[in-house]
């Protein structure tokens, strides 16, 4: 008979989802991405701005839970302070098919959830909960295994109360493969020029399609699309480094100075200078 022995075995306390709070650093516009991850942006404090998803809008208002399913295009124009405070829980496919035991993550909707109705009354305690844990940080054994039970309370919640077993909408679906490939070419070469003719030829589509097809998922067409990637990427250098304004409008692909100043007021109403000046000492938001 096999002597006994001892196993040493180590459980690292980490939470199969990831819980982001995003502080109090002004501005923060997320362009448009998707991820495997379902993503769940709760909105604990104020009326932060709008969330995008899929060709869909939403004005974030407080105690509302908006639903982000896997690899669904969406993005974020908002502002963060004292008053206006938002939380991210990042919920991973592979975590996620575990639970359901199948190779298909489930659908869910709604999209947006006022938490403060009688139905969604225990996935509003759940996700407090899992946010004010985030908040306060604790290192202990026993609050861990708290959160861990959450967590699957969280998964057990949405299934029993989300679930769409009906029609499914387009701001539901995963962003196609070809617009994944037009996405990837925009975000790689902004700083150059970029023409959606050509990008279109390269998906064998026409242009008038290309551009319907892509505002169809992703909410603004492809030539706005490439002025949010500049401008976002312009913004990160404004608030980061120490380069001149007219340099960082040749880095971002604007053809001068004068334009990217227009177009940046037009859509941040205020200046490059100004902009620079409010909000690049006040970087303290996370992730």
């Amino acid at each position: 008979m096999p002597r006994p022995y001892h196993e040493r075995l180590n459980f690292a306390m980490e939470l199969p989802l990831r819980i982001i709070l995003h502080g109090t650093g002004g501005p923060k516009n997320v362009l448009p991405h998707w991820h495997q991850a379902v993503e769940l942006t709760y909105v604990y404090r104020g009326t932060p701005g709008d969330v995008h998803i899929g060709g869909s809008t939403f004005a974030m208002q407080a105690q509302h839970l908006y639903v982000i399913n896997a690899e669904v295009v969406h993005s974020f124009e908002s502002v963060l302070d004292e008053d206006n405070q938002v939380a991210t829980l990042l919920l991973p496919a592979v975590w996620l098919r575990n639970l359901v035991d199948s190779d298909q993550l489930p659908v869910w909707g709604p999209l947006d959830l006022d938490l403060t109705t009688p139905k969604y009354h225990d996935l509003q305690t759940v996700v407090q909960a899992l946010v004010a844990s985030a908040q306060n940080e604790s290192s202990a054994r026993s609050q861990y295994l708290i959160d861990l039970g959450m967590a699957y309370r969280l998964v057990g919640e949405l299934i029993k109360k989300l679930t769409v077993n009906g029609q499914i909408l387009n701001d539901q679906r995963p962003l196609p493969h070809p617009l994944r490939q037009a996405v990837n070419e925009i975000q790689e070469n902004y700083a150059s020029s970029v023409s959606i003719a050509d990008l279109a030829a390269q998906l064998s589509y026409s242009s008038v399609y290309f551009s319907r097809y892509f505002k169809a998922y992703m909410g603004i067409s492809p030539k706005a699309y490439l002025g949010q990637v500049r401008l976002e990427r312009a913004t990160e250098l404004l608030m980061t480094s120490q380069e001149s304004i007219q340099e960082i409008a040749r880095q971002t692909g604007f053809r001068t100075e004068k334009n990217f100043f227009v177009t940046f007021k037009q859509r941040f109403d205020m200046t490059p200078k100004t902009y620079r000046e409010r909000y690049a000492a006040r970087q303290d938001w996370q992730g």
